[in-house]
């Protein structure tokens, strides 16, 4: 099939990671991409890591697919060229320093996008943010790591990555507008909003709730243990408890009252971990994992970076590919893309200067990553429909919690409908509407074929055959509605050795590489706070979206997409990999530290669990680091006074700033430094990000009034268009809330017809109660 973006042609002329990687997601589906570079060569081309004939991994994996231009912007005749390129672009990806909207002004068809780290203007335009800096401002990494030890920022560049990831969503919401007017807008993305709107929604429990969370709690129900030859994290669901101890050969850790009530066993999780591990140490651990995945127990293996290059699954899905005259490896795809048959009728065009407005989204989905593509789409303006089933709600409702932990409603109080007061299911389902229907029923699978007929997208984020079972194959669907873009998000793919596993976020994660890196030294792989891929899968099936309504506005095809989230989400560590796949090294679990920067390290700040992460990147860095400390000898101390010195001397480094730091309010000592021109930040909890001047400079919070939860804030989403941009404009939908909307005025049945259908259907406004037939 034609790839969807191929009658595009996009001028790529930023100097960063983000702006690239943005490009890049563009190119992979069809456009024209062109790199422009100085005539010293991008300076992506001189990042680490470095393959063994000096080429920059990083720029090998943002800049695959696209031809290159080297232009010199101290001669005329290369600086008319260039303006000749941005006129006839369909997409210009801009510079940092560029000014945005002299561009839109001049280039009124030309979509253009500039992401940046802070923006052009606010309290941290001019604060250095580098990976461990977005992580520390985000509220993420304050989520990782051991309480009383530094907390962990992770490994890479995610928090850019991710903004190209955004940046790739902007720029096709843009798109799709132009194809309805022929207009064209600013894109802009900030690096450290996008990883804020990334992180785990704490900060509306907080909102909710006054309390903050801390890694003192135990976040999820899982943790890994050592096999021989590798780590595996296991997921215990209190159902799924007796499956582990049968499939394990643990059952007698039933009768230990350390474990056997659920309670008890959340309070002795390291006791419980440490009897599973000593049990399996000698057991293979992808032999482990595939015996739980098929007792229905989640489980995946930590697996290293070099090992995905050997990974059956992998293999079998086609994954790796070479690139280039060099034949280098890269990455495969984020998504997999099959045109569906012809529409009978050609659905209608965009509306003029809209994005999504007329399209209609049904979310069969739950958690976070499907609900998450519904949330942009609607955000643009979408009738996004979430479903559920009245007897399995979507579990960030948190309807399962018996009793209701107060800390996750507002003011502590659960309420007589707790499954509309829960602090995860309203973070994620704003300006939605909400249908319940049992798909057990005939009567529920007419509703929803129904509503089906008169939809645009279907997107769903459970296992592999999941729509099948539910007759609707691909040959029902196309008999429901020929023009419905349909949007899966298996963890590992329809296909494969593995396709039926089933993975939440940490698992996934452990999946993709990124676990192995990220540590302490000596301990075990740890994922990112409680769910870092979800939000990632849910970016990536929004511009999967968006993706295939311009492919059905250009051709009048729809498309089925196949967002493998795994996959997908191993582009965020995609130089990591393609480091280990070429070179053999890999990163070991270091805390924070950084072979290309000392200090690269979070500090104790004044007050419990309080730190301020701090990287001096270069050698000038370094010595205005020891003027703010007001220990300028320092700097030339034979044990520092160079990177390999400061990298040999390490823990002797962190004593002297962590000295320094100790006492000191985090704040104060990152708004310092960075005048100073050192790189650092505090590490944000979920109170700070409430009082964030910074995010409060970018209108990130949205004040929603909820019939059941009552007005509060609630973050939004890092997507800026100028033209068309979008909004949040309702709190998220109580439990079956639109139902008879739906029946009535989308399906089209009369009050009578609705009734009865209603009963029929299951579709109840409270948990757990059936249909009366």
């Amino acid at each position: 099939m034609p790839r969807p973006l191929d009658h595009l042609t996009v001028v790529d002329a930023s100097e960063c990671v983000a702006g690239q990687f943005c490009a890049r997601l563009l190119a992979d589906q069809g456009a024209r991409v062109t790199l422009v570079e100085p005539p010293d060569g991008s300076c992506t081309r001189r990042l680490a890591p470095l393959s063994q004939s000096g080429d920059s991994f990083v720029f090998r994996h943002v800049n695959t697919g696209k031809a290159t231009l080297t232009l010199d912007p101290a001669l005329a005749a290369d600086r008319e060229r260039l303006a000749a390129l941005w006129r006839a672009a369909d997409v210009a990806i801009l510079p940092e320093s560029h000014d945005l909207a002299a561009f839109e002004r001049d280039h009124p068809h030309v979509v253009a996008v500039q992401i940046t780290p802070f923006g052009a203007d606010g309290p941290l335009a001019d604060w250095q943010g580098p990976e461990i800096v977005l992580q520390a401002l985000s509220g993420m990494m304050h989520n990782n790591g051991l309480y009383g030890r530094e907390p962990l920022y992770g490994v890479g560049r995610r928090a850019t990555m991710a903004a190209g990831l955004a940046g790739f969503v902007g720029t096709l919401a843009a798109l799709l507008a132009r194809a309805g007017d022929g207009l064209g807008q600013s894109v802009r993305i900030e690096k450290a909003e996008t990883a804020s709107a990334m992180c785990f929604p704490y900060v509306v429990q907080h909102l909710y709730s006054g309390t903050v969370f801390d890694r003192s709690q135990l976040a999820i129900p899982a943790a890994p243990v050592e096999c021989r030859d590798g780590w595996v994290c296991i997921w215990i669901y209190n159902h799924r408890w007796q499956a582990v101890l049968r499939t394990l050969g643990l059952t007698h850790l039933d009768a230990d009252h350390r474990f056997h009530d659920p309670a008890e066993r959340r309070r002795n999780w390291p006791a419980l971990f440490d009897a599973i591990a000593a049990h399996v140490a000698d057991q293979p651990a992808a032999e482990i994992v595939d015996r739980l995945q098929r007792a229905q127990v989640i489980a995946a293996k930590a697996d290293r970076p070099s090992e995905l290059f050997a990974n059956a699954h992998l293999a079998a899905r086609g994954y790796w590919h070479t690139a280039g005259e060099a034949r280098h490896t890269v990455l495969g795809p984020t998504m997999r893309l099959t045109e569906r048959a012809p529409a009978a009728s050609r659905p209608a065009p965009p509306a003029a200067g809209k994005v999504a407005e007329g399209v209609r989204v049904v979310e069969l989905t739950t958690a976070w990553a499907g609900p998450m593509a519904g949330r942009v789409l609607a955000f643009f303006g979408a009738e996004s429909i979430h479903v559920e089933s009245p007897t399995r709600v979507n579990t960030w409702r948190l309807h399962h919690e018996n009793p209701p932990k107060p800390v996750n409603f507002p003011d502590g109080d659960p309420g007589a409908r707790p499954f509309d007061r829960a602090f995860l299911f309203n973070s994620q389902n704003i300006n939605k509407r909400s249908m319940t229907v049992d798909l057990k029923t005939e009567a529920g699978r007419e509703t929803f074929r129904a509503l089906l007929a008169r939809a645009d997208v279907l997107v769903t984020n459970f296992r592999p055959g999941t729509l099948a079972k539910l007759g609707l194959d691909e040959a029902s669907l196309r008999a429901i509605n020929d023009a419905l873009v349909v949007v899966e998000l298996p963890a590992f793919g329809l296909e494969g050795p593995m396709a039926g596993y089933a993975a939440l976020g940490p698992t996934m994660e452990m999946a993709t590489g990124t676990s192995a890196m990220v540590g302490y030294p000596g301990g075990p792989p740890e994922p990112t706070g409680p769910s870092y891929m979800d939000p990632v899968g849910g970016f990536n099936a929004a511009s999967a979206i968006l993706l295939a309504l311009i492919h059905r506005a250009r051709t009048g095809r729809a498309l089925h997409v196949e967002v493998p989230q795994v996959e997908a989400a191993m582009h965020l560590i995609g130089p990591e990999l393609l480091e280990a796949g070429e070179t053999g090294r890999e990163r070991p679990r270091n805390g924070d530290r950084s072979p290309y920067a000392a200090p690269h390290d979070a500090f104790p700040a004044s007050g419990e669990d309080q730190w301020v992460v701090i990287a001096a990147c270069d050698e000038a860095a370094w010595r205005a680091l020891c003027q703010a400390m007001a220990r300028p000898a320092l700097a030339d101390d034979p044990r520092f006074a160079t990177l390999d010195a400061r990298k040999a001397n390490e823990d002797a480094l962190s004593a002297e700033i962590a000295a320094w730091t100790r006492g000191r309010d985090k704040h104060e000592v990152a708004a310092s430094l960075q005048a100073a021109g050192v790189a650092a930040a505090p590490v944000q909890n979920a109170a700070d990000l409430t009082r964030s001047p910074y995010l409060a400079s970018r209108g990130f919070f949205t004040e929603l009034a909820h019939p059941v939860a009552g007005r509060h804030r609630y973050p939004g989403l890092p997507l800026h268009l100028s033209r068309t941009p979008g909004a949040q404009t309702s709190a998220a939908p109580g439990f079956g809330r639109d139902n008879d909307h739906i029946l009535t005025e989308i399906i089209g049945l009369d009050p009578a017809a609705a009734a009865a259908r209603r009963a029929a259907a299951g579709m109840a406004e409270i948990p757990g109660e059936g249909p009366s037939e």
